[in-house]
């Protein structure tokens, strides 16, 4: 006997259920290649754009340049998933730079463990 299944579990067993009613579309896999290829191609342009001019060997931004020419000469497949891969990073590190800020009344590594000062009582003359 199998045991009655929890809210997620029914919840995967209802999506299961509605993905296969949908109809498959060659067409639709089709503009999603093309699109992919246009997207690839005008993000490898505009970061070719940008390389500096008097960088040094080991300047990030030439090295990156470099990289992207020669996989767009060697392997075309594996750059469009680089770039691919790369605007998903990318994506994701901007969701994290827009998220809550740090709580103010949590220690910082440093004052954890060591005691807070005593505040010193003013006088007038001072």
């Amino acid at each position: 006997m199998r045991p009655e299944r929890g809210p997620l579990g029914r919840l995967v067993d209802e999506l299961a259920a509605r993905s296969s009613s949908y109809p498959v579309l060659p067409v639709l896999d089709e503009f999603q290649k093309t699109w992919s290829r246009m997207r690839t191609e005008s993000q490898l342009r505009q970061s070719l754009q940008e390389a500096p001019e008097n960088a040094g060997p080991l300047n990030s931004s030439a090295l990156v340049h470099r990289s992207i020419a020669l996989m767009r000469d060697l392997s075309p497949g594996y750059l469009q998933h680089f770039v691919s891969y790369v605007d998903d990073l990318s994506s994701l590190e901007q969701l994290g730079h827009s998220g809550p800020a740090a709580p103010r009344d949590v220690p910082q590594a440093a004052t954890i463990g060591k005691r807070p000062r005593a505040k010193k009582a003013r006088t007038r003359g001072e």
